[in-house]
């Protein structure tokens, strides 16, 4: 992987970011430019581009995004890499396919302690994010407190817009996954920095959600174009920037809630308001770069677009195709071929012949092949001893652009890198609708329901007469039955596989939706036997398509992170972490 560590903290406020090879709050930072160099127009252009790059880079980071969505059981994966086998542990031997889901429970909280390798996951997006924070103030403050122009006001205008966004974004990042931190605008003095006191999670996200309203205000002020070298060859106009600005402000606040008890408290009509305006409004827009496997990179692509180093969790599958996909995974037998009604998976065909051997792909056919997944025969390639409950046959390959799994493209982290789809701005919105829980906002949840699950699954509509149900219905599959019980799917469950599926690569964004919702367990109406193949032997008391988990995050999963041990340490504070034996989070601001 192309996991880089290195902070370019830049301007007088970066020695947060520099904390990750200083240590301390206060250490001059030797790369800070000065105030002089800082007027410059060219240096304080690549300044505020600079903070893209950077949020980009670790958004998808496989260490953080990867390990909590892996958690989450929306992808598969158990090399460690990343991290990953270190956090998806689930407390039951490797091959016991009888314990009942009801008893699993993730014996690995967040290793955040000084000798532990794995703190990396802890302390990614913490000093990533301040570097990006820093870097923002930088421009931010140049721009509005010392009056710098790059040369004219649509230039000035748009380094001001991104570099607010970016900021927010960062906040975003911060507010969502840690427990608290700290908070430092470009109007905070420098000499303030040393004793700088952590703040709130709550703090931060009102921060976050402020910032990001402003970013959308700057942008809709001026007509302006980005620099397409600040996405790697991507540029994003005045009215992309405030719509992005809108989608980053509902995901803050929606998918800030650590619990479903906290998601009942969140102001989901403000949601609605920010998706209203977001990415899927008007013409609709996606946050994408390209990726050159080096300096711009996608974890999500290199790792999971591979279908030989991830795929797509059990769980999944079986929404997809109940009738082939076994959940979870029948060790030794694995599941056949998929006939699925949804067109996202269709056949499962991929690929040409060439690549058979070396991913056990079915050459994809003239119809019927899926459009975002693939199936492999090859369904155990991860190591038995790491629990068989990671193992698939199933693959995402969305966004694969060679259609073949060649590294010169997504597999490789190179071409076009999505971070954030029209689609996952209209399924929030479609939540924050359902759970505003006005009746006359039904007709349009349907609507934005159906332009996935119709447009792009080829499934039977939702209707505006179906059942409202609740979040605690869980995913309606793909032959139209609840997948906790075998009754009648309702909007809610419709809505939810729909997130289950688009949702899928989008950085945090799978975990942070399984974290808001209940947990919720099937029954055995459609226990299997684990034999989708002939010449298996049935065994009765396998827990396939039993009591397995439906919806919501494992007992022992960490709901955030803790402050890093290397932060903590600068002070002399006693280090702490989440989950596993520990608590899943601190109490609720």
């Amino acid at each position: 992987m192309k996991v880089s560590k290195l902070i370019r903290g830049l301007g007088a406020l970066s020695a947060l970011a520099a904390a990750v090879s200083c240590h301390s709050l206060d250490v001059t930072n030797p790369n800070a430019p000065s105030s002089k160099i800082l007027t410059d127009p060219g240096i304080l252009k690549a300044v505020a581009g600079g903070t893209m790059r950077k949020w980009f880079n670790a958004y998808d980071a496989l260490e953080i995004a990867g390990v909590l969505d892996v958690q989450a059981l929306t992808l598969a994966s158990s090399w460690n890499n990343g991290n990953i086998n270190s956090y998806q542990h689930i407390n039951i031997g490797p091959a016991d396919t009888v314990a009942s889901p009801a008893t699993w429970t993730r014996p690995n909280g967040w290793y955040n302690d000084l000798a532990s390798p794995q703190r990396s996951s802890v302390e990614r997006w913490w000093y990533d994010m301040y570097s990006v924070i820093s870097s923002a103030n930088d421009a931010l403050h140049a721009i509005r407190v010392d009056n710098v122009s790059l040369g004219s006001v649509a230039g000035t205008k748009s380094a001001e817009a991104v570099a607010q966004m970016m900021q927010g974004a960062s906040y975003m990042l911060i507010a969502n996954d840690y427990d608290q931190g700290y908070f430092l605008d470009e109007k905070t003095p420098v000499e303030d920095l040393p004793t700088l006191a952590r703040v709130s999670r709550k703090v931060l996200r009102d921060s976050a959600v402020a910032m990001l309203q402003r970013a959308a205000a700057v942008a809709t002020g001026t007509q302006f174009s980005t620099d397409p070298a600040w996405a790697k060859g991507i540029g994003y106009t005045n009215t992309q920037i405030a719509q992005l600005s809108n989608t980053l402000a509902a995901f803050t606040l929606a998918y800030y809630a650590r619990d479903a008890a906290e998601a009942a408290t969140v102001d989901w009509a403000k949601v609605a308001d920010f998706a209203s305006k977001g990415i899927s409004s008007g013409t609709p827009v996606s946050l994408q770069f390209n990726g050159d496997g080096s300096s711009w990179y996608n974890d999500m692509d290199g790792w999971f677009t591979d279908i030989s180093t991830g795929r797509v969790s059990t769980r999944i599958a079986h929404f997809l195709d109940p009738a082939t996909q076994l959940d979870p995974y029948p060790l030794g037998v694995g599941s056949p071929q998929p006939n699925s009604p949804d067109k996202r998976l269709g056949n499962g065909t991929f690929g040409q012949a060439d690549i058979v051997d070396v991913w056990g792909t079915i050459p994809k056919t003239a119809t019927g092949a899926g459009t975002y997944f693939a199936y492999s025969t090859a369904g155990e390639i991860f190591r038995p001893d790491r629990g068989y409950y990671a193992q698939s046959n199933i693959g995402v390959i969305r966004f694969d652009e060679s259609g073949d799994q060649n590294y010169d493209f997504q597999p490789g982290e190179k071409g076009l890198a999505t971070i954030m789809i029209p689609s996952t701005n209209d399924l929030l919105w479609a939540e924050a609708l359902l759970r505003r829980g006005n009746a006359a906002d039904v007709p349009q949840v349907v609507a934005l329901i159906n332009k996935t699950r119709v447009g792009a699954g080829g499934l039977p509509a939702a209707a505006a007469t179906d059942a409202v149900g609740s979040a605690s219905d869980g995913d309606c599959m793909s032959n139209g039955r609840l997948a906790k019980d075998g009754t009648t799917c309702t909007l809610w469950s419709k809505l939810l596989y729909e997130q289950d599926i688009e949702y899928l690569q989008m950085g945090p964004v799978s975990f942070w939706h399984q974290r808001e919702l209940p947990i919720v367990l099937a029954t055995a109406w459609e226990r299997a036997t684990g034999c989708r193949r002939t010449g298996c032997t049935p065994n009765p008391n396998s827990i396939y398509n039993g009591p397995r988990y439906v919806q919501g995050l494992i007992p022992g999963t960490a709901r955030e992170m803790p402050v890093p041990a290397k932060e903590l340490a600068v002070h002399q504070e006693s280090f702490y972490s989440f989950g596993g034996s520990l608590q899943p989070k601190a109490p609720t601001p």
